[in-house]
């Protein structure tokens, strides 16, 4: 299976990558963005992210879980040198729904993590984690 996308040159130091195969498209900037843009080593980090939460989000729904919120903070180190490699990523999640629980989010990232997500496979250095599982809301009285 082939995934394509196509960059357009817009100005200075900065693209527009457009999705092949769904459509999408996002702005990806070089040092000194514009403000409009991300990075292409943020992006890096918002597509570990979001690779992780889809598939996150995907088995609380499997399993008939209400989520009210799904937060996502990605953190990567590098080192300093050219070409400034991510040697650790840490991931912390931060989630609020009804029935969730420890051993529900240790399965859901696991299965992320192991079997799911294509950027954590494809991404070399450490990988951790932490959770936080915020109180749901109480529901209204009748």
């Amino acid at each position: 299976m082939t995934k394509k996308v196509t960059l357009r040159w817009t100005k200075d130091r900065e693209f527009i990558a457009y999705d092949n195969d769904e459509g999408g498209a996002v702005g990806v900037t070089g040092p000194n963005p514009s403000g409009k843009s991300m990075g292409a080593s943020h992006l890096l980090l918002a597509a570990l992210g979001g690779c992780m939460g889809t598939t996150i989000i995907a088995v609380m729904h499997k399993k008939r879980l209400n989520i009210e919120s799904f937060e996502i903070e990605v953190t990567g180190e590098h080192i300093d040198k050219w070409p400034m490699t991510f040697t650790h990523y840490h991931l912390l999640y931060r989630i609020k729904g009804e029935g969730v629980n420890d051993k529900i989010m240790e399965t859901a990232i696991y299965l992320a993590h192991e079997r799911y997500c294509t950027v954590s496979s494809s991404t070399s250095g450490e990988k951790s984690y932490e959770y936080e599982i915020l109180p749901a809301e109480a529901p209204a009285p009748a």
